[in-house]
């Protein structure tokens, strides 16, 4: 095919100077030939993850769970989600006009699934999350949801959380199979968590939603007191989580380490799990992969200095669930810790000051006696501090720093504890540099 020819060539062109050739490529050859990706023979296994967060941890997990059974994986894993970064991906694949792979994997932004899916139709979709996410881009998570269902096949079997009601609620529309996943009460679920919940009434009858438990936002165990609609039919769930030995049961039987308990990290397991079972692969390489899986040092990241153990979370700025679930992770620690808040860049795709998301977050978790002191720093620290203000933080407990050039020092001689470092991306390798640099 000549498009695959002529996409071939301009990323050879793109690595020989050095660029970045992750989409560029599928740009040209989609503007020059509409239909490329129509005309491609893919494999018969086709899954595509998307969602407000997880995608790449998800697909991560999963391609390795594939290639530990013996399938050869194609995935944008390296590349963009958007329609030009999966042409990039087929064209990188190739050959002919069939896709070398037995499987093609593919993360996918939640507003361009529909792009995607009209020219690579896919056998599973799985949705892990719909949240309240870059409110200037995304606005209403409905919005978000209508256009995943735009994008969605009518015979696609679909892999859901079933603890999520806005996931559920696709249970109403869609006529293929739908798998749900979920983890049942744990002793960190919350009773009543906060007021800021992204779905609280029925989409049947729109009666208010009654919750017998809470593990975020609006996830957790619900049921309409008014209409059939609840949280039902779950099956892979995790249903114990071991925090001594590091330890999820799932189902009742089958036992798997983890490497933390982070929910978003286990909701990705459990996820990934889930879809490995529908594929019926090998149930011992399912369990030996993810015992095995490495952490995301990018999401994840422990180290000690000095006796202190720092955790590093990268926190998805404009996202009030990846924050909260950090703030969650951090309150699971009961010893004298010192909390980091901070991001350079609020985000990569446009300029724009709007820090409404910091209103949904619940930083009221951090009004707590066993939390010495919490820095602020960056650009928008006072911004920080403000809604920390909000939620009854004294201000005695407060340390603006202005950026982090003197975070060491700070953390040193100012705090004590164990150190939680909640970042955005921009700010996670400069914070780990700073404070790991010898003293001079």
């Amino acid at each position: 095919m000549i498009g695959t020819l002529i996409g071939k060539t301009i990323i050879k062109v793109e690595k020989l100077f050095k660029f970045n050739a992750s989409s560029f490529p599928g740009e040209v050859i989609l503007k020059l030939f509409p239909n490329y990706l129509k005309k491609i023979k893919y494999p018969e296994l086709v899954i595509m993850v998307t969602g407000s967060t997880g995608k790449g941890s998800t697909v991560k997990l999963l391609k390795e769970i594939l290639e530990n059974n013996g399938l050869k994986v194609c995935t944008n894993e390296e590349g963009s989600n958007l329609i030009y970064g999966v042409c990039t991906t087929v064209i990188n694949n190739v050959k002919g006009k069939k896709l070398n792979a037995d499987a093609l994997l593919l993360e996918v932004d939640e507003r361009y699934l529909k792009f995607v899916s009209k020219h690579i139709k896919p056998k599973y979709l799985m949705i892990n999350n719909i949240t309240r996410d870059q409110p200037p881009r995304q606005g209403s998570f409905d919005i978000v949801y209508n256009e995943i269902l735009k994008g969605i096949h009518k015979d696609t079997h679909l892999i859901l959380n079933g603890d999520d009601p806005i996931l559920k609620k696709f249970s109403l529309i869609h006529t293929g199979n739908i798998t749900y996943y979920g983890i049942e009460k744990t002793k960190y679920s919350y009773k009543e968590m906060n007021d800021i919940k992204d779905y609280e009434y029925c989409p049947k009858c729109h009666n208010k939603l009654e919750f017998e438990y809470y593990h975020y936002g609006s996830v957790g165990n619900y049921k309409c007191s008014n209409c059939d609609f609840k949280r039902d039919n779950i099956s892979y769930s995790i249903t114990k989580v071991d925090y001594n030995n590091n330890e999820i049961t799932i189902n009742k039987k089958t036992k798997i380490k983890v490497n933390n308990y982070i929910l978003f990290n286990l909701y990705n397991i459990i996820s990934t799990y889930t879809i490995s079972k529908v594929l019926e692969l090998n149930e011992d390489k399912i369990i030996d992969t993810i015992n095995n899986s490495s952490i995301n040092q990018k999401i994840f990241n422990e180290f000690e200095i000095n006796n202190r153990k720092y955790t590093i979370l990268n926190c998805k700025a404009e996202n009030n669930a990846t924050y909260n679930l950090s703030l969650i992770y951090t309150a699971m620690d009961k010893e004298k810790k010192t909390i980091v808040l901070g991001l350079r860049q609020i985000s990569r795709r446009y300029k724009h000051f709007d820090l409404s998301w910091l209103y949904d977050i619940y930083f009221e978790l951090l009004d707590d006696k066993s939390i010495d002191k919490i820095i602020c720093a960056g650009p928008y620290a006072y911004d920080f501090a403000t809604r920390l203000k909000y939620a009854n933080i004294k201000e005695d407990k407060l340390i603006i720093l202005d950026d982090l050039q003197n975070i060491k020092e700070t953390i040193e001689n100012k705090t004590s504890g164990n150190v939680y470092a909640v970042l955005n991306f921009d700010y996670v390798k400069p914070f780990i540099e700073k404070v790991k640099e010898e003293t001079k």
